[in-house]
């Protein structure tokens, strides 16, 4: 080797305390990069495929029946079928209605022959929820229990299905149902935005990963060049020291890899219970396959050896070393320009998407900014860091500002590397929290005059099915005689102005004041927008007479139902009204608290409380990042800094020093990070969403979150006050 035998490099490489903490350091740093990669990687695969699985219950193809003539046939090649979404509480579940022939051919996932009339399949965790739920409450709708769906055409392990077998009347009068021959999974059936978040979540939490890796391999670069020179001197060529570093690089990342994809397979029963989407994962979910794994490794392996060798040519080290602080290049205003670009990218896309004239699918390029703007923040972190250093250079007067502002000036890149990892986890907590705002803005459901009570259900009659009479008062007789059900008042509409304005619903004076009207205006009859009446929040409606004296000409349009407020109350006139034999069109029977809960279940708002998942791991990890990088910068000046006080300064002053280098990019970069980090946040809602979602007023986890990641960036710095008074006594101070 050159002249060196390689006992002798690995006594000078590896052969000290200082050296196998740099190399256990190395190989933590790898195996958090490798173990968090693959389980998103897992994740995001995962999220294609459980949607997959179960978009057959969507039923994507078919013949719509609506308008059809009752006696319409079925053979043994096809299936009547209606999807819907049904509602227990907070619950949300998935229903899909079915009547076939006895000696059916068509095959229906997970099933080995179609439920008769009056029985139901259900995924085990609606097993569960109904053998906790008295019938009335829930049961009673779908009918007698006679088997469970497989985890293989289900989503989730909380996911709330039911395949139930019904008449081909109640299926023939619903909108919704149809007549298919085949249910077949559609991969693009679901929410790319959703997919287009999660990557966006993926660069979030990897970025402050990636970040840990390249600080980590900085710690003791210093005494690694001194041994590299030691090696230089004893005769090894420049070739020799190169392929030293690239091997020993290859070895710890090898092993790092490794351990990452063992801490992974670990991890993963911790993975699979993260909630996205309302529902974790099947531990089958999150495996990724051997050559995926293995291309991973390897690729990191590869990357970090060609960045060793890379690094170790440029350095040029000679055999006298290279000890003195190098002074970096003067940062130039041509870094801001990745931020600005991403900005740009993101900023366009939005307002095209808001405009309704996006000529392509937004997620891509919202992406693609948001990418940019997260690396153009690294980027442009130097050059903001110099301006600082200047900036303060001539307002600082102290023996350790006037240090530690010349430091910040000629080292802005290694300065800024210091405070990197909390930067980007400040960034993107800003990010994560903005996102999350949006939940805050389905205002708190309570009950408002001119709108319908909290207490009460509404459920939508067919306009075309119209019930008789006899029927309909048949409902609400059964409805009045309900436990807990107070007044039952049935709404009717024109499909023409001449007798009410179209979109507003009759009832009788006497049934206003109990829909929540704080006033009536005199006569039998009154008119109101249904619409409105229906929100989650807004102004009161307002009540209008009407110039009728009895309902003739007018059809019923919803029936309301009041009940004393309790869940139990509720769910039962809920499952009368389901189980009623009228013709409902649109959603099952609901309060205004149901329709918001809709709302809940939207795209960005179930990502809420992942962000906060992810705001924990970027703090963690820049917290460690920021105490590595700045133990690192210390041993990498610890000559300078033991000269220091040789020459009488003071450990404090030391500690000082290391502080202000600290603090005086933070205070300036922080204020930008968390505008920035609202902004991006603004931009990829309004793009997701077309505008019909934006940011508000974070909650009150993002300001915990915001203290904690400043208590841990003091914390970090503090946890090397020790290193300091070890590595700059006059013992470990050392001359060439």
């Amino acid at each position: 080797m050159s002249g060196v035998s390689p006992a002798l490099a690995r006594l000078i490489l590896v052969d000290s305390r200082g050296a196998w903490v740099r190399l256990v350091g190395v190989t933590a740093g790898v195996a958090v990069g490798v173990t968090l990669f693959l389980l998103l990687f897992g994740a995001y695969g995962a999220l294609g495929d459980r949607q997959e699985r179960s978009s057959w219950l969507s039923v994507s193809t078919g013949e719509y029946l609506a308008g059809t003539d009752a006696a319409v046939t079925l053979d043994d090649n096809s299936v009547f079928a209606m999807p819907s979404v049904d509602r227990h509480g907070d619950d949300f579940i998935t229903r899909l209605d079915i009547n076939a022939t006895a000696d059916s051919t068509v095959r229906i996932p997970g099933l080995s022959a179609a439920p008769a009339v009056g029985e139901f399949y259900a995924s085990p965790a609606l097993v569960r929820l109904l053998e906790s739920t008295p019938a009335a409450q829930l049961g009673d709708r779908y009918g007698t229990l006679v088997g469970t769906l497989p985890n293989s055409v289900l989503s989730s392990p909380e996911s709330l299905v039911a395949v139930t077998g019904t008449d081909a009347q109640t299926i023939l009068a619903s909108p919704a149902g149809l007549r298919t021959s085949e249910f077949i999974a559609n991969p693009y059936g679901g929410n790319q935005n959703y997919l287009f978040v999660t990557i966006i979540g993926g660069i979030a939490v990897l970025l402050p990963v990636l970040l840990l890796v390249a600080i980590v391999t900085k710690l003791g670069a210093a005494e690694r060049r001194e041994r590299f020179a030691t090696l230089r001197l004893i005769g090894a060529t420049p070739g020799t020291v190169t392929r030293l570093a690239a091997l020993e690089t290859a070895v710890i990342s090898l092993v790092g890899g490794l351990l990452g994809v063992l801490l992974a397979v670990l991890f993963r029963p911790l993975a699979a219970m993260v909630s996205i989407d309302d529902g974790t994962f099947f531990l089958s979910d999150l495996r990724v396959d051997p050559l995926t794994t293995t291309v991973v490794v390897a690729a990191t392996t590869a990357g970090a050896t060609l960045a060793a060798a890379w690094s170790i040519r440029r350095a040029d080290i000679g055999p006298l070393g290279s000890t003195r602080q190098q002074h970096e290049k003067q940062p130039r205003a041509t870094r801001l320009l990745p931020l600005a670009l991403g900005l740009g990218v993101m900023t366009i896309t939005s307002a095209a998407s808001q405009l309704g004239v996006l000529p392509i699918d937004g997620g891509a390029p919202l992406i693609g900014g948001f990418l940019l703007t997260s690396l153009g923040l690294i980027m442009a972190g130097p050059y903001l860091v110099w301006r600082t250093g200047t900036f303060l250079s001539r307002r600082i007067n102290s023996a350790a500002g006037v240090v530690a502002v010349n430091r910040v000036r000629r080292a802005p890149a290694a300065t800024f590397r210091s405070v990197s990892g909390l930067v980007v986890a400040l960034y993107m907590v800003s990010v994560f929290a903005g996102a999350a705002s949006t939940a805050d803005l389905d205002a708190t459901i309570s009950d408002s005059p001119g709108l319908l009570p909290v207490t009460s259900l509404t459920a939508g009659i067919d306009t075309v099915r119209v019930p008789e009479p006899a029927r309909l008062e048949a409902v609400v007789r059964e409805l009045d005689g309900t436990e807990g059900v107070t007044q039952v008042t049935v709404s009717y509409g024109s499909d023409t102005d001449d007798i009410v304005e179209f979109g507003y619903s009759v009832v009788p004076a006497t049934a206003a004041t109990a829909l929540g009207f704080a006033s009536v205006p005199p006569g039998d009859f009154v008119s109101f927008d249904a619409y409105a009446f229906m929100a989650a929040a807004g102004p009161p409606v307002e009540l209008r007479p009407v110039a009728i004296t009895d309902l003739s000409g007018l059809t019923p349009r919803s029936v309301y139902v009041d009940t004393v407020g309790t869940p139990a109350a509720i769910e039962v006139a809920r499952t009368v009204l389901e189980t009623s034999g009228l013709s409902l069109p649109g959603d099952t029977p609901g309060t205004r608290a149901d329709a918001a809960g809709a709302n809940q279940r939207s795209l960005l708002n179930s990502y809420a409380t992942l962000a906060y998942l992810g705001v924990g791991v970027a703090t963690l990890i820049s917290a460690v990042s920021l105490a590595v990088a700045t133990t690192a910068a210390m041993l990498d000046r610890k000559r300078v800094l033991g000269l220091l006080r040789l020459m009488g300064m003071r450990v404090a002053t030391l500690r000082r020093i290391v502080s202000y280098e600290t603090a005086a990019p933070l205070l300036v970069i922080v204020a930008l990070c968390i505008g920035l980090g609202f902004l991006t946040a603004y931009l990829i809602l309004t793009g997701l969403t077309g505008g019909a979602r934006t940011i508000g007023m974070p909650e009150g986890r993002y300001f915990i979150a915001l203290a904690a990641s400043l208590l841990l960036a003091v914390v970090a710095v503090v946890s090397t006050f020790g290193a300091i008074r070890t590595n700059t006594a006059i013992s470990s101070t050392r001359f060439e």
